[in-house]
């Protein structure tokens, strides 16, 4: 393990997470499409949908992001302390890396499409 890993461990995926949150919330689509924002049936429903699936799912981004830096840091710093042979540190490592990036896209849309569903009536056009 080397500083690479203080580059590229799930603490770049948070600062993906970040910057594509705060890139949203800053500069939110203005109507629904196919290109830009967070896109799913329920957002797409009409634009009151499309307004707060996008205004939600920014904030659970930057949320996300942050806690994935900061688990990213602590996750880095214990595969560099805990004695192990460096095969399995590197698979542990990019397992993380992995794990945290599925993991975060899922647990936002799961959150987001839930909000939808709370915030929304089922009967509305």
């Amino acid at each position: 393990m080397n500083w690479i890993q203080w580059l590229i461990g799930p603490q770049l995926i948070g600062m993906v997470f970040l910057l594509v949150g705060f890139i949203q919330k800053k500069f939110p689509p203005k109507k629904i499409n196919n290109l830009y924002g967070y896109r799913s049936p329920a957002a797409q429903k009409n634009q009151q949908t499309w307004d707060e699936a996008n205004r939600y799912s920014a904030i659970r981004m930057i949320k996300t992001g942050a806690f994935l830096v900061l688990a990213g840091l602590v996750i880095t710093l214990l595969l560099q302390v805990i004695p192990m042979p460096a095969k399995i540190k590197i698979a542990i490592f990019f397992l993380v890396i992995i794990a945290s990036a599925m993991g975060s896209a899922i647990s936002m849309m799961t959150a987001t499409e839930r909000h939808l569903e709370k915030t929304f009536d089922d009967k509305q056009e």
